[in-house]
This record gives C-alpha cells, sequence and structure tokens, in this order.
C-alpha cells in the first residue's frame, strides 16, 4: 500500500541484513540472457498464486512458505528433520538479541529513547511486546509506547494471502520464543478503538506495555473478546488498570488524536506498520525479526561508542 516507503525500507532493510549475515548487498542487472521474459514471469505468479502467497524471494516446500532470509532456518530445520541435511549446523544463523552483551548508560548519561510502534491487531506486535521490555531493560532505554490504528482501519488494504501467511508465520515464530499463541478473537474495529482508549490511559500512568501484552495475549491467544467489555475489563484488571479507570478511559476520545500523531510520525520514519522501533534519532526499523537491529542501536547509543557497537 506504501509502495514507494516500502522501496526505500527494503533497501536500507536489505544492506542491514546483508551486514549481519556477513554478505555484500549491492544493486547489479542481470545479463539479458537471464531476464525473465513476461511469460515465464506470468507462470511464476501463476504459480506463486496458487500454491497461496503474495511476495518474491519466498521459499516453498512441501506445503510451507518461508519469506526471505529470515525463515530460512525453519526450512533447514525441517531438512534436518526430515534426514535430507549434510551437517548438524544450518548454513543460515538466527539473529535475535544476546542479552549477555547488553549494557546499560553510565550513572548520570542519558537513557537512550526506544519507541515502539505496535498496533493491538497485529500478532507480530504480540511477539514484540512479550520481547522488547526485557530488551529495554537490560540496555537501560526509555521504553516509549506509540500506538497506532491497525492497517486496515487505516484504509490500507491486506490480501487474504497475506493474512493467511501472518498468522501461520506468527504461530511459529511465538512458538520459538514459547509465546502462547493461536485462540484468536480478531479485534478489528470496536475491539481494537475500545483497547486503545485503555491502552492511551495505560501509557499515561505507566502501565502501557503491561496492558498491551495484555491485550494481545487475549486476542490472540486466550480467545478474548476486546470488543466485549468484561472481557476488556479483565484485560485492564490485570494489567493493573481497574474497572473505574477503564470506564472513565473508554469515555475519553483523546487516543484518537495520538494514535493519529504516531501515524504521522512513522510515515515521516518512511515506514507505515507496526511493529516498528526508532532508538533516539536513528533509522526506524520494522518487525518483530529485526530486535537484534535494536539491539545494534542501543549498544550503539551508548556515549564513546562513536554511534556503532
Amino acid at each position: 500500500p506504501e509502495l514507494d516507503r516500502l522501496k526505500a525500507w527494503s533497501a536500507r532493510d536489505a544492506e542491514r541484513l546483508a551486514r549481519d549475515h556477513g554478505l555484500t548487498a549491492r544493486e547489479h542487472s542481470l545479463p539479458p540472457n537471464l531476464v525473465a521474459t513476461p511469460e515465464a514471469l506470468a507462470l511464476g505468479e501463476a504459480r506463486r498464486r496458487r500454491l497461496g502467497h503474495y511476495l518474491g524471494a519466498t521459499f516453498h516446500y512441501e506445503g510451507e512458505w518461508y519469506w526471505g532470509v529470515d525463515r530460512l532456518p525453519y526450512l533447514e530445520d525441517r531438512l534436518r528433520q526430515e534426514g535430507l541435511a549434510r551437517t548438524r549446523t544450518g548454513i543460515v544463523r538466527r539473529l535475535d538479541p544476546d542479552l549477555s552483551l547488553a549494557r546499560k548508560p553510565s550513572a548520570g548519561a542519558p537513557a537512550p529513547r526506544l519507541d515502539f510502534y505496535v498496533s493491538l491487531r497485529s500478532p507480530y506486535s504480540l511477539i514484540a511486546a512479550e520481547r522488547i521490555g526485557a530488551l529495554a531493560e537490560a540496555h537501560g532505554a526509555d521504553l516509549r509506547l506509540r500506538p497506532l490504528l491497525p492497517m486496515v482501519m487505516r484504509g490500507l488494504p491486506v490480501p487474504k494471502a497475506k493474512s493467511f501467511y501472518i498468522m501461520r508465520d506468527a504461530a511459529r515464530e511465538a512458538a520459538r520464543f514459547n509465546i502462547p499463541f493461536g485462540r484468536m478473537v480478531d479485534p478489528r474495529g470496536v475491539g481494537a478503538e475500545k483497547g486503545l482508549a485503555v491502552l492511551h490511559h495505560a501509557i499515561a500512568s505507566g502501565k502501557g506495555l503491561a496492558f498491551a501484552r495484555s491485550f494481545l495475549r487475549g486476542a490472540f491467544a486466550e480467545g478474548m473478546d476486546a470488543a466485549n467489555e468484561e472481557q476488556l475489563f479483565q484485560m485492564a484488571d490485570r494489567a493493573g488498570i481497574n474497572r473505574a479507570e477503564a470506564v472513565a478511559a473508554l469515555a475519553a476520545p483523546d487516543w484518537r488524536a495520538a494514535a493519529e500523531a504516531n501515524r504521522d510520525a512513522l510515515f515521516s520514519l518512511g515506514l507505515w506498520g507496526a511493529p516498528s522501533f526508532r532508538v533516539d534519532d536513528k533509522a526506524a526499523v520494522w518487525g518483530q525479526d529485526r530486535l537484534n537491529q535494536v539491539q545494534q542501536d542501543l549498544l550503539a547509543a551508548l556515549p564513546g561508542t562513536g554511534g556503532t557497537y
């Protein structure tokens, strides 16, 4: 839906991924004899649609999709389980944060600011919310939640093939981090709006991350319907927000202006989706599978590092 931003972000993301994997990212042109003909492109796209995906740079093996280099370890794991691997270790390594490398600012030094753009309808936001608190704490960061309206509620189309892939992919990512997932009630519409109203109040009272985690767990792991106020109050209660506070939050409309301001801020950073992150004034990164890059930026924010880690 944001093609120009996608092109620019993809180039930045590929450069960082290549560096982290020890590769070289560069633009190049294929020899004329290797350029796909329109007929070949049409056949490839038809096959991809028939198999149920929507993007290139995507691998398919025996009914399962692996989008990009990030998911190739899943393919290697599967091939190894099926006795088809020649080595016990994979070729592509997973790029996860390593909290043993964490350092905090020295006494008196400012804490790095970590902005977390979160959507209450995003299963990837659940996975990020379950992990970002520990990362921020380990690096002494000032974590600030920046809630967004879900993409489909902002008029950005999401194809069915994309929705299906995201749910399957989020399930295996959640399982890898031992995060409960699978009993879902889509909070699209009223549920998300009510959740954003309470989240706006929770952020002001220092309980933003606790409520975001509670809401996302309820929506994606526990089959709770946020449009049902009794169930919403349960989500709020376990985050330390009592019923009276939740009722007051639901009656206040100021969350809408805050969500719109967060959307504008994210667009100004060249991104449009959640979860996204930004450390201080560094380039924003997108995706729960980019938390290693967030850690890099947190380490680079320490005085004396010269912007590197």
